[in-house]
């Protein structure tokens, strides 16, 4: 075993897609992870979802509803530094297995409880399934499809939203535990991991400030200077374009063909609305025009133009691309069924702690023999020489953020979160994302900033300065700039042997596709999310909820921990790589492929886009929708019972997980003619007075109504400040609950260089040259000086 976490030891006694992703990155970098299962396994045993959320742990055999299942996980737990459940609201304290009774016993334990809408609040004691929160809180009427009404979403987002955050508390208070001695209990939630994904596009503020349009005829950007959709070309291939970048939408509309109606924008052009001619041609024309050739002409004529491009391609693709290839990301298994497949091995590049190959997922009960062989890692112990506690997790840690536009910002934000001083270098003009309020604040809350020149000797030696002092620092500029500019890892090395270099690119410090721009959506759609949210058979969509900007800041506040552990753990300070594109396909990273390119997919959306499943998936009833999830036997005959068609739990064709799946069709067919002679409310009634999992879809997104839920402000789930420009705000608060160090909203996001004053100060700058300074390399041009 080898990687960052090497030695740590975590017992899974979970069920469920998010704490499976959370703890197999766990085991990617290093950790052993034994998961309890059911003797005999449960109905995945023999999923393909199995083959990759499970590689690389190992499995032991134990019934935790029995006093010796019981005992197997104490002994188990007795040499562990994690422990991991998702039995429920209230479930696990029946089990002799609450955090209260093992927090006593093993008092270094940190315990993590993931649950559907936390321990509290109006929803906590809804069934916890992601489609049913899809459906109770709105996302599937926020997710746009090929029909009208609610889009069951074939890409699991609020799962890997959920993984990340467990992900990074799980760390975080493993951090916290070095220097307060004690573990603590972190609680996540499909709730939490949906308020983490929304935080990008959902906010209130008394401006009515926002990037996107969600009225009128003109949704998504409406009148915004942007272009960034699907467009099909004219040998049936896909592309996505962005025009972010500065001046690319006058060059695309020039490429396009239109160049005479648009016009030239001095400035960000984002900052400037379409005028009435270039809203038509924008939204209405450019399609038709995208038609006149081929997709490889485009690309290479977009890619000319220096405009982000890339194709859309379906998850299975990925194996084949030029960069994927090169950054050496994909792994082989051997594998039961098809002899070897192809899977997305671990995504974060490490200097040091590099990471071994995973092993393939275990056969339910492989490891029970060998369980007396776990033992804790003194690794991982408290750390002997404790000066003081901590308040929250990063307490003491200094992160310096060059980073521009929304990815880095917000991997940093995160941090930022949990206690670390963030300070974010801006270019004199300030970040193009500025413009955009929502995702600006979403990214930048919380930190203090310096507005710099680095084109300058003399900005440079202020950032050195900062280097001298920092733990971590993080950009995403494209290969070969941050040199430019004395940012370089082998320069700052020099300066600072002690620091975490944290380079989270679009594509990778090197390869093919390295000089490219990036922009989300693109890197979602190469790597399928378009086509996995369209349903089989079906174009791909215009967007699904989550991308790579919200993902890579997510890997890249994992990466960020890992390697502060990693330095806590051996003295060393490494170099770590994070890409777009790396944490693009690590959010497909549940389907696999064969040799030849054959999909292994974990789950696939019909055509209709109404489910991956007979029992996990929408129903039409006689005046809208309902939403079922029936795993298990016993699920599936409360189902029967409740529909009054006893006789489906004894048909031979459904009396098994197996047989269901294989008589998928007929089964859909029989619910789908029970569903349709019920309306939706009495159809919720008859499931839930049976215990039968299901939800009726709201007909629209609950954010940002949600943020004036006085059960939210009082979690700290939501918070609300006044901003300086915004006037009052509302937005997404904490999504991480540790129960000793929590994280702590410190504030919205900054005014172009408010801290650069306060900042040279503390550089050991005397008030004179801190003035001269002020006046120069750090003095705003006069337009942006009135804007702020």
């Amino acid at each position: 075993m080898a990687g960052p976490l090497d030695g740590l030891v975590v017992i899974d006694a979970s069920w469920g897609m998010p704490t499976a992703i959370s703890t197999m990155m766990l085991a990617d970098y290093g950790a052993r992870v034994v998961k309890i299962e059911r003797p005999g396994g449960g109905p995945d045993g023999r999923s393909n979802v199995r083959k990759t959320t499970d590689r690389g742990k190992w499995s032991v055999e134990a019934d935790v509803h029995t006093e010796e299942g019981r005992a197997v996980v104490r002994g188990l737990l007795a040499h562990a530094d994690v422990f991991v459940e998702s039995f429920g609201t209230g479930r696990v304290e029946t089990l002799g297995l609450g955090y209260d009774e093992l927090h006593a016993e093993f008092p270094e334990l940190v315990y993590v409880s993931v649950t559907g809408y936390g321990t509290t609040g109006p929803h906590a004691s809804r069934p916890g399934y992601e489609a049913l929160l899809n459906a109770r809180l709105g996302q599937m009427a926020e997710q746009t499809g090929h029909r009208e009404g609610p889009i069951f979403m074939g890409h699991p987002t609020v799962s890997y939203g959920t993984a990340f955050i467990t992900t990074i508390g799980i760390l975080s208070a493993l951090r916290a535990r070095k220097f307060n001695g004690t573990g603590q209990k972190l609680d996540t939630s499909l709730l939490d991991g949906m308020l983490a994904i929304s935080s990008m596009n959902w906010w209130w503020n008394e401006k009515d400030i926002s990037y996107l349009a969600r009225s009128g005829t003109q949704k998504g950007f409406g009148n915004k200077r942007l272009i960034t959709d699907p467009f099909e070309c004219a040998d049936g291939k896909w592309l996505i374009p962005h025009t972010g970048g500065p001046g690319a939408y006058k060059r695309m509309m020039d490429l396009l063909g239109f160049g005479d109606k648009t016009r030239t924008i001095d400035g960000p052009e984002m900052a400037i609305p379409l005028d009435d001619v270039e809203l038509d041609i924008a939204r209405n024309q450019v399609p038709e025009a995208f038609k006149q050739r081929t997709r490889d002409e485009w690309l290479e004529l977009l890619h000319a133009a220096d405009i982000a491009a890339l194709p859309l391609n379906r998850p299975e693709d990925v194996f084949e691309d030029d960069q994927v290839r090169h950054a050496g990301i994909a792994i082989e298994l051997p594998d039961a069924d098809h002899g070897t497949i192809r899977q997305i091995g671990p995504v974060i590049r490490f200097e040091k702690s590099v990471p071994a190959v995973p092993t393939p997922a275990p056969a339910v009960g492989e490891h029970t023999a060998r369980a007396g062989e776990i033992t804790r890692s003194a690794l991982w112990a408290p750390k002997p020489d404790r000066d003081a506690a901590v308040s929250t997790p990063l307490q003491g840690v200094k992160i310096l953020d060059f980073s521009s536009y929304f990815a880095t910002g917000f991997g940093a934000r995160l941090l930022s979160d949990l206690g670390a001083d963030v300070i974010k270098v801006e270019p004199l003009i300030g970040d193009q994302m500025r413009p955009l309020g929502d995702l600006f604040e979403g990214a930048n809350r919380g930190k203090r900033n310096i507005a710099l020149d680095l084109r300058t000797p003399e900005g440079q030696e202020i950032a050195h300065r900062l280097v001298a002092e920092a733990d971590v620092v993080m950009h995403n500029y494209r290969p070969g700039k941050a040199e430019k500019i004395g940012l370089g890892y082998e320069q700052l090395k020099q300066i600072n042997p002690e620091l975490v270099y944290a380079y989270l690119p679009g594509f990778g410090s090197s390869g093919p596709k390295s000089g490219l721009k990036s922009f989300a959506p693109l890197v979602s759609g190469m790597v399928g999310l378009n086509f996995e949210g369209a349903g089989k058979g079906n174009a791909p969509i215009r967007r699904v909820i989550g991308n790579e900007d919200l993902y890579n800041g997510f890997l890249g506040a994992v990466t960020v921990l890992l390697a502060l552990h990693h330095h806590l753990n051996t003295g060393e300070a490494q170099y770590v790589e994070s890409p777009q594109l790396h944490s693009s396909l690590f959010v497909v990273g549940e389907h696999s492929a064969t040799l030849d390119g054959r999909a292994v997919p974990a789950h696939e959306l019909d055509t209709d886009q109404t489910g991956w499943s007979p029992l996990y998936r929408l129903y039409r009833t006689a005046d809208g929708w309902i939403t079922i999830a029936v795993f298990g036997g016993a699920a599936f005959r409360r189902l029967a019972e409740a529909l009054d068609r006893p006789a489906l739990a004894t048909d031979p064709r459904f009396r098994t997980h197996h047989d269901r799946q294989d008589n998928a069709e007929a089964l859909t067919d029989i619910l789908s003619e029970a569903f349709a002679g019920l309306d939706s409310a009495a159809a919720y009634k008859l499931l839930d007075e049976n215990d039968v999992p299901a939800e009726i879809p709201l007909d629209y997104p609950i954010m940002p109504e949600l943020l004036w839920e006085e059960w939210a402000l009082e979690s700290g789930r939501v918070v609300e400040h006044h901003h300086a420009e915004y006037g009052w705000c509302r937005e997404v608060g904490m999504v991480m609950h540790l129960s000793d160090t929590p994280g702590r909203f410190k504030g919205g996001s900054p005014a172009l260089g408010e801290h650069s004053a306060r900042i040279l100060a503390e550089l050991g700058y005397s008030p004179e040259e801190v003035d001269a300074l002020m006046a120069s390399v750090c003095a705003l041009p006069t337009a942006a000086a009135k804007e702020d």
